[in-house]
C-alpha cells in the first residue's frame, strides 16, 4: 500500500500527536491543525490525500469544515471523527459528502484500514484519469 498525505485537525493535544504517531508508523505523511481555519491554511499550501477531523472543534465545527473542503478541494476525502457520535451527526456528515464516520476511540488497525481505502480509492482515481487523458484526446482530435 502505498503512502498517503493526511492531515490531523484535532484540537485535543494527545488525541492528535497519537494519530500522527499511527498514522507515520504506517509510513504516512502527515500534518497536523488544532483547529478548521489552520487546516484550511495547510490545504491551501500542501496536496493533502485524506483530511481526519474531529467533529467539534473550536470556531468552525468538522461539519462545517467538511463542506469548505469539498467546495473548494473536491479531491481530498474527509473523515469526521467524534467522541460524540449521533445517527443525525452522522447522516449530516455523509450528505455534505463525509468519506466516513467514526467514533472515538479508534483503535489503531481500524485507522489504518480506513486509510488504506481512501489511498487505495484515490490510487484508483488517478490511474483512470491517466487512462482516460490519451482516450479524451484522441476522440477531441478525431472529431476535429
Amino acid at each position: 500500500m502505498s503512502a498517503g498525505r493526511i492531515l490531523v485537525v484535532e484540537d485535543d493535544d494527545c488525541l492528535r500527536r497519537v494519530t500522527q504517531a499511527q498514522l507515520e508508523k504506517y509510513g504516512h505523511e502527515t500534518a497536523v491543525s488544532v483547529d478548521a481555519s489552520e487546516a484550511l491554511a495547510v490545504l491551501e499550501k500542501q496536496t493533502i490525500d485524506l483530511v481526519l477531523t474531529d467533529l467539534n472543534l473550536p470556531g468552525m465545527s468538522g461539519l462545517e469544515l467538511l463542506r469548505r473542503i469539498r467546495a473548494e478541494y473536491p479531491d481530498v476525502s474527509v473523515v469526521i471523527v467524534t467522541g460524540y457520535g449521533t445517527v443525525e451527526s452522522a447522516v449530516a456528515a455523509i450528505k455534505a459528502g463525509a468519506y466516513d464516520y467514526i467514533t472515538k476511540p479508534v483503535h489503531p488497525d481500524e485507522l489504518q484500514a480506513l486509510v488504506n481505502r481512501v489511498i487505495e480509492r484515490h490510487r484508483l482515481i488517478d490511474e483512470v484519469r491517466l487512462l482516460r487523458s490519451p482516450l479524451t484526446k484522441n476522440l477531441v482530435s478525431s472529431t476535429s
